[in-house]
C-alpha cells in the first residue's frame, strides 16, 4: 500500500512539474525582456554605425507572468541615448495594463581612426599611418573622426604618437600655396571669368582667404585659395 502511494504521489508530481514547465514556457522572461529593450534602443539608434549592446540591465517586477503572445507599448522615459535609459512596457491583459519596467545601460563600439605608427608635426596623413578600430562610443571625444576619408590627405597640428585616436581638432588641410608662389588669379562674372597672374603674398590652405598680388596692374586683392595653383577673387 505504502509502495503505491509513493508511485501515485510521484506520479502527480511529474505531471505538476510538467504543467508549470509548460506554462513557464510561454512566459516573458528575464532574457525575453533583455532582447526587446536591445531590439528598442537600436531602433531609436539607428544613426549609430557600431556594435549597440547592454552593459547592464534591470527589470521591475522581477517576477511577471505574462504570456509571449499579449502585446505591448514600448514608451521610453527621455530620448534614447548612449548610457542609461529606461523602457516601459505597457501590456494590456484583458481590461487591466500591466507595466515592466526596464532599466539599461547602453554602450555602442564605433570604428574610430587610430595611428599605428607615430607622426611628427606637419606630417600629411596616408593610409600607412592609420587603421580602424572600435572603440566605445561614450568614451570618445566629440570630435572624434569615424571616416577615414576625412583623415587621409591631412595635416596633423601637432607631433602623435603610436595608438592615438584621431579627432578633428587634430588636423588641418595642408598648406597647398606657397608665399611668393606663382599662382593665377581669378575672377568670375555672369557670363565670363577672368584669369591673371599673381603672386601669392601669404601661403594658403584649401579656402583660406590670402593677399595675392596682380602682376600686371601690382594691385594687392584678398582671395580664396581654391586649388593649388588659383586663387579666386571678388569683383
Amino acid at each position: 500500500m505504502k509502495k503505491f502511494i509513493i508511485i501515485v504521489f510521484l506520479f502527480f508530481l511529474t505531471l505538476f512539474l510538467k504543467i508549470n514547465l509548460t506554462l513557464s514556457e510561454g512566459l516573458y522572461t528575464a532574457e525575453d525582456f533583455k532582447e526587446i529593450f536591445l531590439k528598442e534602443i537600436k531602433n531609436k539608434l539607428s544613426w549609430i554605425k557600431g556594435d549597440v549592446y547592454v552593459e547592464r540591465i534591470r527589470i521591475e517586477p522581477e517576477l511577471v507572468t505574462i504570456q509571449k503572445n499579449t502585446p505591448y507599448k514600448a514608451i521610453f522615459i527621455a530620448t534614447p541615448k548612449i548610457g542609461s535609459n529606461l523602457l516601459i512596457l505597457e501590456f494590456k491583459k484583458d481590461e487591466t495594463l500591466e507595466r515592466v519596467k526596464i532599466w539599461g545601460y547602453v554602450e555602442a563600439k564605433v570604428p574610430v581612426i587610430v595611428l599605428k605608427r607615430p607622426v611628427l608635426n606637419k606630417s600629411i596623413l596616408s593610409e600607412e599611418d592609420i587603421e580602424v578600430e572600435l572603440k566605445p562610443l561614450s568614451r570618445l571625444p566629440q570630435d572624434v573622426i569615424l571616416d577615414k576619408n576625412s583623415v587621409l590627405g591631412k595635416e596633423v597640428r601637432m607631433s602623435l604618437k603610436v595608438g592615438t585616436i584621431l579627432r578633428y581638432s587634430h588636423l588641418e588641410r595642408p598648406v597647398i600655396i606657397k608665399r611668393n608662389q606663382m599662382v593665377y588669379i581669378i575672377a568670375r562674372g555672369k557670363n565670363f571669368v577672368v584669369k591673371a597672374r599673381g603672386l601669392a603674398l601669404q601661403e594658403g590652405r584649401e579656402g583660406a582667404n590670402i593677399k595675392v598680388k596682380n602682376i600686371s596692374s601690382k594691385k594687392i586683392l584678398l582671395g580664396k585659395v581654391i586649388s593649388p595653383e588659383e586663387v579666386e577673387v571678388s569683383l
